[in-house]
């Protein structure tokens, strides 16, 4: 049996009774003369026939070359090429809007301007020229594309310096705005945090129905780490048992930015002794407080200061480690325990760090940023 190619060659050479007349006596007279090209009903009746007589199957004859091409070129352009038109759809959809709309607002042009007034209205945000942030980026996206870090700030840096009695010019020149980290023992003297704050105490500032409250749920800050808590209110509502840890163990901080509750906070600590009064003490407050056995995971932070932590109560463990682009040139990580009456001060916007309450008793940590 021939091979179906060389059967359809045969066929068009030798002008075969399915041929029209003109087709057949040129193929005749000469075979190898050019022919004229048949119609693709012909064609189709050619197929038919070495069907038949060949006894082929419809797969033989659809994964012929020529068959594949008549039927491709019998398909719209839209269809045959549909991959196309959708990636180009999805191209204008994911980038060119976005983009167009991007350099809408970046040049202030009144589309711009109406675009972020109308999402500034929609979300309930404030006046536009006092937001520095349209879209605040989630925090899995943060650490991809955070500024990379000089790596000479720290090449130096072999551990966690450990001092008392810090003077002004030396916590500038050393501490101050640099990679080392320090943890200074005595910088909670004269103090009352340590005997007033606890968990009633910040309970009752932020008691149910309380402006303090109102102000911290929908103005600041609330970082419910690994727990189920949604906000403060959630947090303070909390079984007497499991404050106690008798049950679930939680973990939560949170900013102040209420005016009241931080004049209360601060009747018990004060700007840190070492703190020159040139850097700014922020008028935010964060505290954090947690069980044995929770912390915060592995993270880096997006603030826009350097901050310092007071270990009010509890103990509490702090890992660091240096950033990706830093291995083999600065040191890989650094543990510290700091305790209650120690205050640590680090970068941590550059500092990966990670924490986790030790010992037996309930952790509590005021802290702040200055600049």
């Amino acid at each position: 049996m021939v091979s179906t190619d060389r059967y359809y060659k045969s066929r068009t050479t030798t002008a075969s009774s399915s041929c029209n007349k003109r087709f057949c006596e040129m193929a005749e007279s000469n075979p190898t003369t050019e022919v004229l090209p048949v119609t693709t009903k012909d064609f189709y009746n050619l197929l038919k026939k070495a069907q038949n007589e060949l006894q082929l199957r419809d797969e033989d004859i659809s994964g012929l070359d020529s068959v594949k091409q008549i039927k491709s070129d019998g398909i719209k352009w839209s269809r045959r090429n549909a991959g196309i038109l959708y990636a180009g759809f999805a191209f204008l959809i994911i980038f060119g809007l976005p983009s167009s709309i991007y350099m809408s607002i970046k040049k202030e042009t009144s589309f711009g301007q109406f675009v972020v007034s109308s999402y500034f209205e929609y979300m309930g945000l404030g006046p536009v020229d006092q937001e520095t942030c349209v879209v605040t980026m989630h925090e899995l996206m943060q650490d991809p594309f955070r500024p990379p870090v000089d790596c000479s700030a720290c090449q130096n840096v072999t551990g966690v310096k450990i001092v008392s009695n810090l003077s002004h010019d030396e916590f500038l020149d050393k501490y101050a705005f640099s990679m080392q980290p320090v943890l200074i023992k005595d910088g909670q003297d004269g103090w009352t945090a340590t005997e007033t704050f606890s968990f009633e105490y910040f309970h009752e500032i932020y008691k149910p129905g309380s402006e303090a409250l109102e102000k911290v749920k929908n103005d600041c800050q609330f970082f419910p780490y690994r727990t189920e808590f949604n906000d403060l209110e959630e947090f303070f509502s909390m079984d007497p048992d499991r404050v106690a840890g008798k049950a679930k163990p939680w973990y939560v901080g949170w900013s102040n930015c209420d005016g009241k509750a931080a004049n209360e906070l601060r009747k018990h600590y004060r700007l840190p002794y070492f703190l020159p009064r040139e850097l700014d003490h922020s008028k935010t407050d964060w505290v954090f407080m947690g069980l044995p056995g929770y912390g915060a995971n592995m993270h880096i932070d997006f603030v826009g200061a350097l901050s310092w932590q007071a270990q009010v109560k509890g103990t509490k463990k702090w890992m660091l480690e240096t950033p990706p682009e830093c291995w083999g040139t600065c040191i890989s990580s650094m543990e510290i325990i700091v305790k209650p009456g120690d205050i640590i001060v680090l970068d941590t916007n550059k500092w990966f760090h990670a924490t986790e309450i030790v010992g037996n008793d309930t952790s509590i940590v005021i802290g702040s940023e200055y600049y």
